[in-house]
């Protein structure tokens, strides 16, 4: 989605993706890939970091090398569907430092949440004494993940 009151171009796309496949490439070696003075790409990727395009750049870590052994989604319904309840649960689960990311949805399911564990004890523990107690769910499931691919985010088809 683009920034409010911004289009973006051609070239605002290429830089996303360029970044997003490698968001250690310097400046020069970005302006190079796409054609462009680097004087000139540098000021396109400061706007597009000031204007909430770009919110970040991230290293993707080995989770085995933090020791991580186990990966898992789990889907949660909740006994209560108020904004305050949701808030309240979500701000709570994000504190974890297990929970990698945490989705709100709409559907059968209210909340996904994508955990990190060492190992299948760690999950049960987890699971059992911090989410499956929360006052707030009414029911939950747990599903292991085999692997896990992410995808830059692309431009919605026209």
């Amino acid at each position: 989605m683009d920034a409010p009151g911004r289009v973006l171009d051609r070239i605002d796309h290429v830089i996303l993706e360029q970044l997003q496949n490698d968001a250690r490439l310097s400046n020069k070696e970005l302006a190079g890939r796409i054609g462009l003075a680097p004087s000139s790409c540098l000021v396109r990727v400061q706007r597009l970091i000031a204007d909430g395009v770009l919110r970040g750049f991230h290293a993707e870590v080995d989770p085995a090398a933090l020791g991580v052994g186990l990966q898992a989604v789990i889907s949660l319904q909740l006994a209560g569907h108020g904004l305050g309840s949701i808030r309240r649960i979500s701000e709570q689960l994000s504190a974890l430092p297990e929970v990698r990311q945490l989705f709100s949805l709409g559907g059968s399911q209210d909340l996904l949440v994508h955990v990190s564990v060492r190992d299948p004890e760690h999950l049960r523990d987890l699971v059992m004494d911090r989410i499956a107690s929360h006052a707030d769910v009414s029911h939950m499931e747990t599903a292991l993940l085999f692997e896990h691919h992410r995808s830059p985010v692309q431009p919605p088809l026209v």
